[in-house]
C-alpha cells in the first residue's frame, strides 16, 4: 500500500481531519485525547489519532455467521477494516433472544476496508492509501488546505426517559433479589434515553461532546445509516502482537468542586468496599474469557483498582492481560469474550438473560464494540458506553447508561450514578 508521512501538531490536525472526512460517505475517527494522560491503565495505546475515510471494500455478513464472516474477510485480505459489533450479536454466541423493542434498527455489525487510513502517533502522521484511485499529492493539498474551524451545533433536543426514577426503583429491587435468591452475584442494568437529531452537523455535536467529556476512546462515526458520538472511557479488548489487553472498567465517582475535594473523591472510590467488590467480580470473568484463549498461565492482572481521572468522573479500572495460544484462532479471542463482563454481570449468561427480561430496550450499539484490525491482525475494540447512536435516515437517536446491581448496592445511589455517566450527553443536546 502506498504511504507517507510528515510531521504535523496534534491539536492543529485534529479539526482539520473532521472537516476533511465531509468529503467522504464514510469516516472512522479514533481519538485516544493523549493530553488526559492518564498513566500506565491506558499506556497500551497504538496511536494518538486514528481516521479511516471512504469505503473500498463492504464485508458482507450472513445471518448467525458475522463473527466468521469478519475472521474469514480479513485471513483472506490481511488489510485495514473498522467497524462496530452490535451488543445483539450475543445471540449469535449464547441460546439468547432480543425481543425487546429496536429504537434506530440499524444492522448487528459493518466493517469496511477504507480507502485511505491516517494514523498519527506524537507529531507523526502517517497516511496509507488503499484505493489506487486515489492521489497522493491530492490528499496532501487537501489536508493542507482544509480549514481548522468547526461549526458550532446548534440545536436543543427534547430527550425522553424511556425508565421513570419510580420504575429504576422497582426493577432494581427485582434485580436485586436474583442476587438474594443465589442466581446471580452482580448484573449491569441500563436505561435508555430517545431523542431526535434533524440537524446533521455530526462533527459539530462530537466536537462538543469531546471538548466538555474528552476520553481514551472516543470516536466519531458515519458508516452506513449509522452514526456513533462516542465518549468512551473503556478498552474492551486489545491484541498486540500475542498480546491480549483488556481493562474493564467498574466503579465511578464524581470529581470534586476542589483540589482537595476531587483527591477525597478519589481516595473514597478507591477504598469503597462496594465497588471493589464490583470489579473483583467483573475482572474474575475477564480473567476467565481471556483464559480460553491464552497460552498457560500467562492471564495476569497488572493493576488491579486504578483510579483514573476523567473530566465528570473519576473511573476504577483494572488491566488483565494474557499471551495468545498459538493454536487458537486470534479472532475467537473476540468472540468468546463478547459481550464485555462490565457491561453484563456475573455468571455472564444468567445476567443476560436477566437483563433481557428486565430492561426496555434492545441495547443494539450500546455496550457493544467500536474498532479495528490492522493488516498484521492486531486488533483494538472500545466498550459503546457515554455515547449517542443515531440512524441518518430517521433522524433518532438513542444513548443508555447503566451501573452494576450487587448485593451491597443502593437503588437511590445507583440511579445518581445512572444520571451522572449521562451527564455529558445531555449538555451537548440540550
Amino acid at each position: 500500500m502506498p504511504q507517507f508521512s510528515v510531521e504535523i501538531n496534534l491539536e492543529e490536525i485534529r479539526n482539520k481531519l473532521l472537516n476533511f472526512s465531509q468529503q467522504f460517505d464514510t469516516c472512522f475517527f479514533y481519538d485516544s485525547n493523549a493530553e488526559l494522560n492518564i498513566a500506565s491503565a491506558l499506556s497500551y495505546r497504538s496511536y494518538d489519532l486514528l481516521v479511516a475515510l471512504g469505503t473500498n471494500k463492504t464485508i458482507k455478513f450472513e445471518a448467525g455467521q458475522h463473527f466468521n464472516n469478519l475472521a474469514d474477510f480479513q485471513n483472506t485480505n490481511h488489510t485495514w477494516l473498522f467497524g462496530y459489533l452490535s451488543y445483539d450479536l450475543k445471540n449469535e454466541i449464547e441460546d439468547l433472544f432480543s425481543h425487546n423493542e429496536d429504537l434506530l434498527a440499524l444492522p448487528l455489525a459493518h466493517f469496511i476496508e477504507p480507502q485511505l487510513v491516517i494514523a498519527i502517533l506524537g507529531n507523526k502522521m502517517e497516511v496509507i492509501v488503499i484505493d489506487k484511485k486515489l492521489e497522493e499529492q491530492k490528499i496532501a493539498d487537501a489536508l493542507q488546505s482544509v480549514s481548522a474551524q468547526i461549526d458550532e451545533f446548534k440545536h436543543s433536543c427534547t430527550i425522553q426517559h424511556q425508565t421513570s426514577k419510580e420504575n429504576y426503583i422497582h426493577t432494581f429491587e427485582k434485580l436485586q433479589q436474583q442476587i438474594a435468591y443465589g442466581n446471580i452475584y452482580e448484573v449491569n442494568y441500563c436505561i435508555a434515553f430517545e431523542t431526535e437529531v434533524h440537524h446533521q452537523n455530526w462533527i459539530g455535536l462530537y466536537s462538543a461532546l469531546n471538548n466538555i467529556s474528552k476520553a481514551p476512546f472516543s470516536a466519531y462515526v458515519k458508516v452506513g445509516q449509522a452514526v456513533i458520538i462516542s465518549a468512551s472511557p473503556e478498552r474492551f479488548i486489545k491484541k498486540e502482537g500475542k498480546k491480549l489487553i483488556s481493562q474493564p472498567i467498574k466503579g465511578t465517582a464524581k470529581r470534586g468542586q476542589n483540589a482537595i475535594e476531587d483527591e477525597h473523591q478519589k481516595n473514597e472510590l478507591h477504598n469503597n468496599a462496594k465497588e471493589r467488590s464490583e470489579n473483583v467480580m467483573i475482572t474474575d470473568l475477564v480473567r476467565n474469557d481471556l483464559s480460553k484463549h491464552a497460552a498457560r498461565n500467562s492471564v495476569q492482572v497488572e493493576e488491579l483498582f486504578g483510579i483514573y481521572s476523567f473530566k465528570q468522573v473519576h473511573q476504577m479500572i483494572t488491566t488483565v492481560t494474557a499471551t495468545l495460544n498459538d493454536e487458537l484462532n486470534y479472532m475467537n479471542a473476540i468472540k468468546d469474550a463478547f459481550p464485555m463482563g462490565s457491561m453484563t454481570g456475573a455468571p455472564k449468561i444468567m445476567a443476560m438473560q436477566l437483563i433481557e427480561q428486565h430492561e426496555q430496550m434492545k441495547r443494539g450499539f450500546y455496550s457493544g464494540a467500536l474498532g479495528y484490525l490492522d493488516p498484521n491482525n492486531n486488533y483494538d475494540f472500545n466498550v459503546l458506553i457515554r455515547s449517542i447512536i443515531i440512524n441518518q435516515t430517521t433522524s433518532k437517536a438513542q444513548f443508555c447508561v447503566g451501573s452494576a446491581i450487587t448485593s451491597q448496592a443502593n437503588a437511590n445511589a445507583e440511579y445518581e450514578e445512572c444520571l451522572l455517566k449521562a451527564e455529558a450527553l445531555f449538555k451537548v443536546l440540550l
